[in-house]
């Protein structure tokens, strides 16, 4: 998952936030943005940006429904 901040709509020329991406394993993508937004703090963009196979999260010591930043 990658979640980008949305931006405040201020004056001058304010750069673009950089998007944080979310290791998550949940049994659909529903699921999965469902977990990742409940970490947000305030307005962001949340989008799916890859599956996670078994070999990268077993790689990252990944467990079920831990949301992990990558």
């Amino acid at each position: 998952m990658s979640v980008t901040a949305e931006r405040s709509g201020g004056r001058g020329r304010s750069a673009k936030p950089a998007p944080v991406v979310y290791a998550v394993m949940k049994p659909n993508a529903e699921a999965a943005l469902a977990a990742i937004r409940s970490l947000a703090e305030g307005p962001v963009a949340v989008a799916i940006v890859g599956s996670l196979s078994t070999r990268v999260s077993k790689g990252l010591k990944l467990k079920p429904g831990e949301p992990r930043m990558v």
